[in-house]
C-alpha cells in the first residue's frame, strides 16, 4: 500500500503536466484527502453482485453535493438518441445541481456510440471547451498519434470526461483546475448512465483523478498499473493522462503504451511486432 503522500504527490504532478497552475484546497477537498489518507483498502463486489449505479458511497459525506441527485433516465429508440437526450439533459445539470464553479460550456463526448473502447478523461480543459470536445489542442494531437498506433481513429472509439464542464477559476484563461469531491460525486451518475448507454468492453481511465473515483480501492495510480479492474461490471484499466505524454521521458511513454497494448489484446485487435515495440529502449 502507498503512503498517502504518494497520492497527493501523483495527483500534482498529472496536474502539472496538464498546465493546472494551482489547486483549490476548499473545505471538500481538504475533507476529501483526509478520507484518502485513512482509508484502508476493501474488497470489491463480484461482477454478479455489483449495482449497475455509481459508487458515490465511496465518497465521504462532506463532499457529496448539496442537492440530491435524482436517477438518471434517456428515451430514444438507438444509442444515438438516448446519448443525444443525456447530452440535453447535461446542458442544464450544474444549475440544477448547484455546481456554481463549473463555466457554461458543456463538452460532452466524442466518437462512436456502438465503440467497444471507452476513454474517460478527468474534466475538460481550455482546449477542450474552444473545440467543444475531448481531447483537443496539443494533447488531442497527442492522443490521435496514440489512437493511429493504435490502428484505431476518434470514429472507432468514444470519448468523454467523468465532469462535463471546465472546472471554473477566478480570473481564469487558459489555466485549468482539478474538479471538487462534489463535483465529481455529481457527475458519477451521469458518466454511469452513460456507460449503460454505450455498454462497451473495455474502459481506459486517463489520469490519477478519474481512476481513484472508478476503482474499487483508493491507491495511487502507479499501483493500479497493469492489471483490470472492474466498475459496474465494465472492465477498465488505468493510465496518464494523454497531456503527461507531452513531457514524459520515453521510459514513462513505454507504461502508458503497455496500456494500450492491454487494451489491443483485451478486444482481440491485431498487434504487429513493430507495435509491440514501440518506445523500448534499443
Amino acid at each position: 500500500m502507498p503512503r498517502p503522500v504518494d497520492i497527493v504527490i501523483d495527483f500534482l504532478r498529472e496536474q502539472e503536466s496538464r498546465g493546472i497552475t494551482h489547486v483549490d484546497l476548499d473545505e471538500p477537498a481538504r475533507t476529501f484527502l483526509n478520507f484518502l489518507s485513512k482509508r484502508k483498502a476493501e474488497p470489491s463486489a463480484s461482477p454478479a453482485t455489483r449495482s449497475i449505479s455509481p459508487t458515490i458511497a465511496t465518497l465521504p459525506a462532506a463532499a457529496a453535493p448539496t442537492i440530491a441527485v435524482a436517477p438518471l433516465q434517456t428515451q430514444g429508440n438507438s444509442k444515438a438518441e438516448r446519448l443525444a437526450d443525456l447530452r440535453r439533459q447535461m446542458l442544464t445539470f450544474p444549475a440544477t445541481h448547484g455546481l456554481t464553479q463549473l463555466r457554461e460550456t458543456l463538452v460532452f463526448s466524442q466518437g462512436n456510440p456502438d465503440a467497444k473502447l471507452v476513454f474517460i478523461g478527468e474534466s475538460p480543459s481550455h482546449h477542450d471547451e474552444q473545440a467543444g470536445h475531448p481531447f483537443a489542442g496539443a494533447v488531442g494531437e497527442k492522443f490521435d498519434l496514440i489512437l493511429k498506433a493504435m490502428n484505431l481513429s476518434r470514429a472507432e472509439v468514444y470519448l468523454t470526461h467523468l465532469v462535463k464542464f471546465r472546472p471554473a477559476t477566478k480570473n481564469q484563461t487558459t489555466n485549468n483546475r482539478a474538479p471538487t469531491p462534489a463535483e465529481i460525486a455529481a457527475f458519477l451518475p451521469a458518466l454511469a448512465h452513460e456507460m449503460t448507454i454505450i455498454a462497451p468492453q473495455a474502459i481506459i481511465i486517463l489520469g490519477s483523478v478519474p481512476s481513484l473515483t472508478l476503482c474499487p480501492t483508493v491507491q495511487s495510480l502507479d499501483s493500479l498499473r497493469g492489471q483490470w479492474h472492474s466498475w459496474n461490471g465494465i472492465d477498465l484499466r488505468t493510465s496518464d493522462a494523454p497531456s503527461f505524454l507531452l513531457t514524459a521521458a520515453n521510459t514513462k511513454k513505454r507504461k502508458f503504451w503497455e496500456d494500450m497494448l492491454a487494451a489491443m489484446e483485451k478486444l482481440s485487435l491485431p498487434i504487429s511486432e513493430k507495435q509491440r515495440g514501440y518506445f523500448l529502449s534499443k
